[in-house]
């Protein structure tokens, strides 16, 4: 009896082998898991950004990397592949690397996390937190993140900021007269840069031609908006010699001052001016921004993953 198998079944069975082998890598190139719940991460991230009242939340999830596009979409991913959702309010900004952010979103308040700049006249605390959220989007929208093991999300609000525009002001010691020892100043030009017309009280303090007292000579002055000098003129015996002290006391509380002052024909700055930003500005260039104007707020929601 021929027990010899037939020649075709050879070729049965190695095709048989080969398409387990493909049906095998298939099936291990198949998914082990879920991809990420990314319209739960919506979800958490639109009950907070919502809310008529500043909120928090956080968020669980196991994705490995997110990302938001716009303030309107967030997306993640892990090994499982990648899901992303639409956020029904596009006010929604990821914080990365500012530390202040982050302390806000942690829960800071806005007031205590830039105290410093808020007591400071010429300085807009409010443009300074809104320029960071600012500039954070533009950094991390559109990017991919690590997304740690939850996210933190807020929304947080910030009031306008007081600041004042601190106009810049110089002056020159003009003229003088050249004693035996001494060099009496009798001409200082003041000259001004600034918003909006200011009345000042300039003046020049030194010691007295002819005796050891130290005076001061000023008189009151009006400086026009933009551009503009006025030159305080002494008379021989109204001199004061040099070193001088020069000063610019404006109405609104502004002091300029500059001490030491021994140099003809030069200028010398007594503030260094500043025009703070505007909030406004930075906020319509944000859309993640919203300007409530009702509420007399500026309010978004912040998003750090850890």
């Amino acid at each position: 009896m021929d027990l010899e198998a037939p020649v075709d079944a050879w070729y049965v069975w190695f095709g048989v082998s080969a398409a387990s082998v493909v049906i095998a890598g298939v099936v291990l190139g198949l998914p082990t898991g879920p991809p990420p719940d990314a319209s739960g991460a919506a979800n958490s991230v639109d009950r907070i950004a919502g809310s008529p009242y500043t909120a928090s939340t956080v968020h669980e999830h196991d994705a490995a990397e997110l990302r938001l596009q716009e303030g309107t979409t967030i997306e993640l991913r892990n090994e499982h592949g990648r899901a992303h959702s639409s956020l029904a309010y596009g006010t929604v900004v990821l914080i990365t690397d500012d530390d202040r952010l982050e302390n806000v979103t942690y829960g800071t308040a806005f007031t205590d996390e830039f105290e410093s700049e808020l007591e400071r006249a010429d300085v807009d605390a409010t443009a300074e937190f809104l320029g960071r959220i600012n500039e954070s989007h533009e950094t991390t929208d559109g990017e991919w993140y690590p997304a740690g093991e939850r996210l933190v999300v807020r929304t947080v609000t910030a009031q306008p900021d007081d600041a004042t525009t601190k106009p810049r002001v110089t002056a020159e010691v003009t003229e003088g007269l050249m004693g035996e020892s001494t060099t009496f100043a009798t001409g200082v030009r003041f000259d001004y840069d600034g918003e909006g017309s200011k009345r000042a009280d300039v003046s020049v303090e030194g010691q007295e031609y002819g005796s050891p007292e130290i005076v001061e000579r000023g008189e009151s002055t009006w400086f026009r908006d933009g551009n503009d000098s006025t030159t305080l003129s002494l008379e021989p015996l109204e001199s004061v010699a040099i070193p001088l002290t020069l000063t610019a006391d404006f109405d609104d509380g502004v002091t300029c001052e500059a001490t030491g002052i021994s140099e003809f024909g030069e200028e010398i700055v007594l503030c260094e001016g500043t025009d703070p930003e505007d909030p406004d500005q930075i906020a319509d260039e944000t859309t993640q921004i919203t300007a409530d104007e009702s509420a007399g707020e500026y309010r978004v929601t912040l998003v750090v993953a850890e």
